[in-house]
């Protein structure tokens, strides 16, 4: 199996993918933190503390990585079957199942650490320099980053799973459009902020809500899987 991932690894050249990852995580730490700054330039703090900041970071981070794993999907699954490539595969002396299962996982592997790596890096960033460029007033420690890494683990393991479920809807018309724009929906929906006034939350964090759009993403990866030997590829 880890043979066929680092196969399909490299035809689809996916390594440029991590760099792009990689460029998506400073626009987000630089944006949250131009926001912050602004704020504080204002007389208005926009954040008061590590948590806060972090907070917005996360939403921006899900986003952009549900959408991220929707282009991959597009390109290891949905634009081999509408141009018919798959079809190649097929014939290799290697299972349909095993192939596609080795795209999921690329998918799930590829979103869950960029997650964690994202919001460590953005976590360390932040602790480091905010003495110094004063995002927000009370200090932080790294201490506070020990006690994330749980949920950190947690929430990237949830986002990886949901993130699978553009699969259903680019499957049904061979879609790449309809893939991301999917993922775009699924990704500001779940982290959407509501807010009473006094406080505010997201969908995300009401933790049976992710945990269900994890379990329907993984229910579509399984039955991608179990029917893939029905499918019609011509």
């Amino acid at each position: 199996m880890f043979k066929l991932i680092k196969i399909e690894w490299n035809k689809n050249n996916l390594a440029g993918y991590g760099i792009k990852a990689l460029i998506c995580m400073v626009f987000i730490f630089g944006m949250v933190g131009g926001m912050a700054l602004m704020s504080n330039a204002q007389n208005e703090p926009m954040f008061l503390d590590f948590t806060a900041f972090m907070s917005l970071a996360n939403i921006f981070i899900r986003i952009t990585f549900v959408v991220f794993s929707a282009i991959i999907i597009s390109r290891l699954v949905i634009d081999e079957y509408k141009n018919k490539t798959i079809q190649l595969l097929f014939t290799y002396p290697i299972q349909r199942k095993k192939v596609i299962q080795a795209k999921l996982m690329i998918v799930l592997g590829f979103c869950f650490f960029s997650v964690v790596i994202s919001t460590l890096i953005i976590e360390v960033l932040t602790i480091l320099l905010n003495p110094s460029v004063h995002f927000f007033e009370t200090p932080a420690s790294m201490g506070e980053l020990l006690v994330t890494i749980p949920s950190i683990l947690i929430a990237s393991a949830m986002t990886a799973g949901l993130s699978l479920i553009p699969l259903s809807f680019g499957m049904r018309k061979k879609s790449t459009a309809t893939t991301i724009t999917s993922s775009v929906i699924i990704g500001t929906l779940l982290n959407a902020t509501v807010s009473d006034g006094s406080s505010s939350v997201t969908m995300f964090q009401f933790i049976v809500v992710p945990t269900v759009f994890c379990l329907f993403g993984l229910a579509v990866a399984y039955l991608s899987y179990r029917k893939i030997d029905r499918i019609d590829v011509a």
